[in-house]
């Protein structure tokens, strides 16, 4: 029986709260609670509701059941986005269909994916940052367009042009909020 192209049966969604769909998965993967949309969540920015994108991947099984099994948070902060706590299932890749694993593989992983479906609807800003200190999150993150900065863990890819100056202070803007 020959299956069905990979493009039918992993689905990225962009939703304004993932916690139904990914919250079990995001607490697999970081021990912690599902970064629900939300003002005051932590960080010393504004974070109201209306400035969250979170992206989910989710896959479904030969057998018809559906699984999350990629997770990437978007928070808007002024003309910049501040990308968090993106999460792959561990041992998926493993347990799919080897032809839906060398498609997938072909596209550089769930994670690029998301990201790339991401660009696509979040690319009205001058740049994303992002917190990583993960080597497999970075590779993901380095394969989409990110580059490191001079700070530690923070990583920036850039939609607009800007002045060495400005790329400075938003850096250095960002550096200030810590790890997101």
């Amino acid at each position: 029986m020959m299956l069905p192209p990979l493009s039918r049966r992993l689905k990225i969604l962009g939703l304004p709260n993932a916690q139904a769909l990914a919250g079990a998965l995001f607490r697999e993967s970081f021990g912690a609670d599902f970064p629900v949309p939300r003002d005051n969540c932590g960080l010393p920015i504004p974070t109201p509701p209306e400035n969250w994108r979170q992206y989910v991947a989710v896959y479904t099984w030969p057998n018809g059941a559906r699984e999350a099994v990629g997770f990437v948070n978007f928070i808007r902060y002024g003309d910049l986005y501040l990308e968090g706590g993106m999460c792959v299932k561990s041992g998926f890749y493993r347990r799919m269909p080897r032809e839906h694993w060398q498609a997938c593989r072909a596209r550089g992983g769930i994670a690029q994916m998301m990201m790339e479906e991401a660009k696509r609807k979040l690319n009205d800003c001058i740049a994303w940052f992002g917190y990583c200190g993960d080597p497999m999150a970075m590779a993901a993150d380095l394969r989409a367009g990110f580059e490191p900065t001079s700070r530690p863990y923070i990583i920036v890819q850039w939609f607009r042009q800007v002045d060495e100056l400005t790329r400075e202070k938003l850096i250095e803007q960002v550096e200030r909020i810590g790890p997101f």
